[in-house]
């Protein structure tokens, strides 16, 4: 589908672009909108994308499987999130684990394999659009470490703490609901979930938390 009323024209994708510039600009990229359904694969891991993906609703996670089928999350898209923004600069790499909607997504697609197609005057645009693409990854970048932050814990409880404290300061608020089930909340700290649970049923006995299922509240105990 490559239809782009919908899409809204004030997105940081973008910003510096002229609204009305903006669908055909896009069809000089190649575009296309591209829907994927819950539990849905949008890249697989070791596969060179021909495509760039921007994020426009939806969620997704970076799951990656061992041998013995073990799952980790290594990380969460969320809207105005790109996938693959590395193929956007012709970087040739491997997807290092798979992409999956974890609810019905929709993305703005690039296809790389096509020539860009641009006047010069239009190529202005197209390079601003590269940029604005390179100034995401870079905070995505910036979210990675914040998750290396939690997960370089040692023990359940250290990761568990590290993990509520940065989502009450993404959140603004120590009362916050968080994205995961208690199994993709363990296959993200990287512990099992029978820790998981006993670790927070602690943290809740101990007077530093509340919860019920994803909706969570600190306390400062003194």
């Amino acid at each position: 589908m490559s239809d782009f009323a919908e899409i809204p024209l004030d997105l940081p994708l973008f910003e510096g672009v002229p609204p009305e510039k903006v669908p055909h600009v896009l069809k000089c990229l190649n575009a296309t909108i591209a829907t994927f359904e819950s539990k849905e694969r949008i890249l697989a891991q070791g596969e060179k994308g021909k495509y760039a993906r921007y994020l426009l609703s939806g969620n997704a996670f970076i799951l990656s499987n061992d041998y013995w089928g073990n799952r980790s999350i290594l990380g969460e898209y969320k809207p105005g999130f790109v996938i693959a923004a590395e193929q956007f600069f012709a970087l040739d790499y491997a997807s290092p684990a798979d992409v999956v909607a974890d609810e019905p997504c929709t993305l703005l697609q690039f296809n790389l394999e096509k020539k860009v197609e641009a006047k010069p005057c239009c190529m202005v645009h197209v390079n601003r659009i590269r940029s604005n693409l390179a100034c995401i990854a870079m905070k995505m970048n910036a979210d990675l470490i914040g998750k290396l932050s939690v997960v370089s814990n040692r023990t359940t409880r250290e990761k568990v703490l590290a993990y509520l404290s940065e989502q009450a300061r993404l959140n603004g608020s120590t009362v916050f609901d968080i994205p995961y089930s208690r199994q993709e909340l363990a296959d993200a700290l990287y512990v099992e979930r029978s820790a998981l649970s006993h670790e927070l049923s602690k943290l809740k006995q101990d007077g530093l938390i509340s919860y019920a299922r994803g909706h969570f509240e600190l306390h400062c105990v003194l």
